[in-house]
């Protein structure tokens, strides 16, 4: 994945906040994806303005972790979300 990548969320998405966890419906392929906390700001910040970086800064801003460990929790989140074809592109970047 490239570090300049700025990863979208797909458009024709359904979404539900429940609990403070996002629940992201895929009709396209009929299924249904709940997302625990940090999976859910990842998912939040996929707007196609934030890079990898961005995103993980924030995740260093709200959460006791490192910068390390956060961008390795984004890279882990984002490429689970281009497997389940959630995002736009693919994972090997445009």
């Amino acid at each position: 994945m490239s570090e300049a990548s700025k990863p979208k969320k797909r458009d024709g998405l359904s979404e539900r906040l429940v609990a403070g966890e996002r629940v992201v419906l895929d009709p396209e392929s009929e299924s249904m994806h709940q997302l625990n906390v940090t999976a859910t700001l990842v998912w939040e910040l996929c707007d196609g303005r934030l890079s990898v970086d961005e995103i993980a800064a924030e995740l260093v801003q709200r959460f006791d972790v490192t910068l390390e460990t956060a961008k390795a929790d984004v890279e882990q989140a984002i490429a689970t979300f281009f497997d389940l074809g959630l995002l736009e592109g693919s994972s090997a970047g445009d």
